[in-house]
């Protein structure tokens, strides 16, 4: 039975940019020795809890001080350019599933931190962000919870 601390400690470690949810969820199964089933509910959770926290982050830092520093804005801005005066129907039309298969791949950088620094960065609906963004995370920790427990053999 896992105390009050170790599901805090387990809430901080989903929320980390490299461990994120699928890794905390290995480490509270095997290390912990949580229910998977908790432990893919509560790493998860906290995992998605981060998108939002990341995009406004952001959205704080660079408008209050990065701004400020004119490489950091030229590249923002560049980026931002680019990706509007691209295909942008293309963009629209696959942005939520492109999200959701980017975040959905358990491996390292391909998670909530990256596809939310994308979304801020190419300046997508934040609220339909989170969303894909959590359905990957959802499809990301089933992935990682089946291979732990030995259902899924990759």
């Amino acid at each position: 039975m896992l105390s009050v601390w170790d599901w805090i400690y387990l809430a901080f470690l989903s929320m980390v940019p490299v461990v994120e949810g699928r890794y905390a969820i290995v480490y509270a199964i095997t290390t912990m020795g949580a229910d998977p089933l908790s432990a893919f509910l509560w790493c998860a959770a906290f995992n998605i809890l981060a998108s939002p926290l990341v995009y406004f982050g952001l959205s704080v830092v660079y408008t209050r001080w990065l701004c400020r520093i004119d490489f950091i804005r030229v590249v923002y801005e560049y980026c931002v350019r680019r990706v509007s005066s691209k295909n942008c129907k293309s963009l629209e039309r696959w942005q939520e599933l492109g999200l959701i298969f980017f975040v959905a791949i358990p491996l390292p950088v391909t998670g909530v931190w990256t596809a939310t620094l994308l979304a801020w960065l190419f300046e997508l609906d934040i609220k339909k962000s989170i969303v894909v963004i959590g359905i990957g995370v959802l499809i990301a920790c089933a992935i990682t919870t089946l291979i732990t427990i030995g259902i899924l053999n990759l």
